[in-house]
């Protein structure tokens, strides 16, 4: 029954769906994630785009969703005396990946510097995703947390290089 209802979402998937899917397939964060949970995450994302300028959260905001660019352009920055630009994230890139995990207060802030395109995932959503469809789901969070790790590593690695 399961193989068949597979069988009937691939030809019955509009081409919209398909293309998100194939989007969603060449990111890290969904790496080794099943068609079938790639599916299901699809149909918990949302989509909008910000203009030009558009701050999507700040620093200190609870965080409540993760951030997937389809197009555009996203600056992270860290407020202290001035503003710093910490990162420039492009189509593919994600970001405010820790609101799936827990729900502190955002690092830093997330701003558009050009009209962009953003798929979101709130984190109530995929922790209903975890619960009804827990291997795709885990699989998410493994990528998440190696994915962390390594910006993490670079970090240190970054600081330690300056001294």
């Amino acid at each position: 029954m399961e193989k068949l209802k597979i069988f009937f979402q691939k030809i019955f998937l509009d081409k919209e769906s398909k293309q998100k899917i194939e989007f969603l397939k060449q990111l890290p964060i969904f790496d080794g994630v099943t068609d079938r949970a790639l599916y299901q995450i699809m149909n918990i994302m949302y989509r909008k785009t910000y203009p030009p300028n558009e701050i999507i959260f700040k620093e200190g905001d609870i965080g409540k969703a993760v951030f997937i660019i389809k197009s555009g352009e996203v600056v992270i920055l860290k407020s202290a005396k001035e503003e710093k630009i910490l990162t420039k994230l492009t189509a593919g890139d994600f970001f405010g990946e820790m609101a799936l995990l827990d729900e502190f207060p955002r690092s830093a802030t997330a701003k558009t510097t050009k009209e962009s395109e953003l798929y979101f995932i709130y984190k109530v959503r995929f922790d209903a995703l975890l619960k009804y469809y827990p291997r795709g789901a885990s699989r998410v969070i493994y990528n998440l947390a190696r994915l962390i790790s390594a910006r993490l590593r670079h970090t240190t690695e970054d600081y330690v290089k300056s001294f």
